[in-house]
């Protein structure tokens, strides 16, 4: 279930705040995400608009969802991903109730995400949802 996903994704991030390790395991997510999001699928179609960085999601099955994100930030690659950890292999609709900001907040990153971030997010949500 989505709700338990995103509440073990809190609690991971939460453990590990001590010196900045939830960061660091953002950093993580974020290099493993690089390294398996192929290149030919980084195109206009998967492209992520509205974020500060060059970011992709391909929605590689709807129901179930299956998705692979990617960034040329690794701290946006990590906070992608979260949305695979959380989404992969779930109902479509499970995205129904979330948007960007509450699954941020959800997340327990509230406060830490740029405006930015935040909207290249949202845009990846609104992405998953209208496929």
């Amino acid at each position: 279930m989505v709700s338990e996903k995103i509440n073990e994704i809190k609690d991971t991030l939460q453990s590990l705040e001590i010196g900045n390790m939830g960061l660091y395991h953002l950093v993580d997510l974020g290099k493993e995400s690089q390294k398996n999001y192929p290149v030919e699928d980084r195109t206009e179609e998967n492209f992520i608009h509205g974020c500060t960085s060059y970011a992709w999601i391909k929605l590689e099955n709807k129901d179930p969802i299956q998705i692979n994100t990617v960034s040329d930030s690794v701290i946006v690659s990590g906070i992608l991903y979260l949305l695979e950890k959380a989404f992969n292999g779930e109902p479509k609709s499970s995205m129904d109730d979330y948007d960007g900001q509450g699954l941020i907040d959800g997340f327990g990153l509230k406060g830490t995400i740029t405006s930015q971030r935040l909207r290249g997010f949202a845009e990846a949500v609104r992405m998953m949802k209208n496929e």
